[in-house]
């Protein structure tokens, strides 16, 4: 199977309608993955629809159970057949390659468009964001919003800051040549959430660690992966590789402050560049839980806290998983006394941009329920999230935004409240 987006046979109809037959068999002959999310039980129907032939599958169908895939990755943790097994099964890269090329032959659908382009939209909404976050909780411009883009007008969405990740980096911190580490800040902190990157910053800081936040960081790529925009992937690929190469050239880590985003630079970029320095990007990212977790693990985090943290219920996020790091934030925030850690295991069925369209909401918000009912139930304890996409959908049961483990860490040390 092909799930190189630079070789020929990738875009070939024929041959994904071959590859996709080949995968819907395997996976019908094995259902471990039935419950993980809404693609898979589609899956299982349209080919019991025909009495298991594969070969009397509609592209319309096979479409279908792609378009339900999110890319969690879960099911590429649980699957027995990823590469190197014969079978070559990567089924979430097999889901994004079959919308790639409908995007390719049809266009790139306006939702997905307008989605996979955070920096356009973050652009946009901090020039005014009071103005922004006023108009998002507005029924009338949320039903407007829903039927001229495709955004659910249900769904939380994320606020504005009053002051970019990057304006603030300009006014509180002086560029330095002799940095240990480079912030990979992702939208959501740039536009979003900039506390998440002033509490790193600031914990690093505290434990003796200089950081730069590198100018002219792109987003990742992945919201446009979702809508099957491998070109614009790819150009947000390069333009970080060529910003952050440097940096992986000297063996510097790289901290990216969400888990997707770390796991696009670490697991997607080699495959989307094909290049020495991406591969070098790809061996010097860490997510910053991941990190810092490590240093504790080695007694090298400090301290000296000056409060615990008491109990925290901490949501354990599809792609933190994805990168094989399910015990990281448990083993940071534990590293201060007094601490419990209650970890919540749960899809939060957003997954980058999919639980956002009106499209998939319902089955979301499905996805989720889960989730939203252990969050409920621990409605007085810290809610932590290292995914702030995720925490829009704990938002909505805890009434507050859930804190990253790095701001907890920070609090605990009394370096950091609220953003400034």
């Amino acid at each position: 199977m092909e799930y190189n987006p630079n070789h020929e046979r990738y875009w070939d109809e024929t041959a994904l309608s071959e590859d996709m037959k080949k995968a819907f068999d395997i996976c019908n002959g094995c259902r471990l993955c039935y419950s993980l999310c809404p693609s898979f039980p589609e899956l299982f129907r349209v080919v019991e629809s025909h009495e298991d032939d594969v070969d009397l599958l509609t592209d319309e169908e096979m479409a279908k159970t792609a378009d339900l895939c999110y890319q969690c990755k879960l099911c590429y943790l649980k699957c027995p057949y990823i590469p190197p097994h014969r079978f070559d099964l990567d089924f979430p890269r097999l889901m994004l390659r079959s919308k790639a090329v409908r995007a390719k032959k049809h266009g790139i659908k306006p939702v997905d468009r307008f989605l996979g382009d955070p920096e356009r939209i973050g652009r946009l909404g901090t020039a005014a964001p009071t103005l922004s976050n006023w108009s998002n909780l507005q029924p009338v411009m949320r039903q407007l919003l829903e039927k001229t883009v495709g955004i659910d007008h249900r769904r939380h969405l994320p606020k504005f800051a009053l002051m970019r990740f990057s304006q603030w980096i300009e006014k509180h911190q002086e560029r330095t040549k002799t940095a240990d580490v480079a912030i990979f800040s992702t939208c959501t902190v740039e536009y979003h959430e900039p506390g998440i990157g002033q509490a790193a910053l600031k914990v690093l800081a505290h434990n003796g660690i200089q950081a730069e936040v590198p100018a002219f960081q792109q987003c990742c790529g992945m919201p446009a992966l979702d809508g099957g925009d491998i070109a614009g992937a790819t150009l947000r690929a390069r333009q970080n590789v060529a910003v952050l190469k440097q940096f992986a050239r000297d063996g510097k880590p790289i901290l990216a402050l969400q888990p997707t985003c770390a796991y696009v630079l670490k697991k997607e970029y080699p495959l989307l560049l094909g290049t020495e320095d991406a591969e070098l990007v790809s061996r010097n990212t860490w997510d910053v839980t991941e990190y810092l977790a490590q240093m504790a693990r080695k007694g090298e985090l400090k301290k000296d806290f000056a409060q615990a943290l008491g109990t925290v219920t901490y949501h354990l996020s599809c792609h933190t998983k994805a990168e094989g790091l399910k015990r990281q934030a448990r083993d940071l925030l534990t590293y201060v006394d007094g601490t419990t850690v209650n970890v919540v295991d749960h899809c939060a069925g957003i997954d980058g941009t999919w639980g956002l369209k009106a499209e998939f909401y319902d089955e979301s918000q499905k996805v989720a329920a889960k989730l939203t009912q252990a969050f409920h139930k621990a409605h007085d304890t810290q809610a932590c999230s290292d995914c702030a996409l995720a925490g829009l959908q704990i938002e909505t049961v805890t009434d507050q935004p859930p804190r990253h483990p790095v701001e907890l860490l920070a609090q605990a040390y009394g370096l950091h409240k609220a953003p400034e």
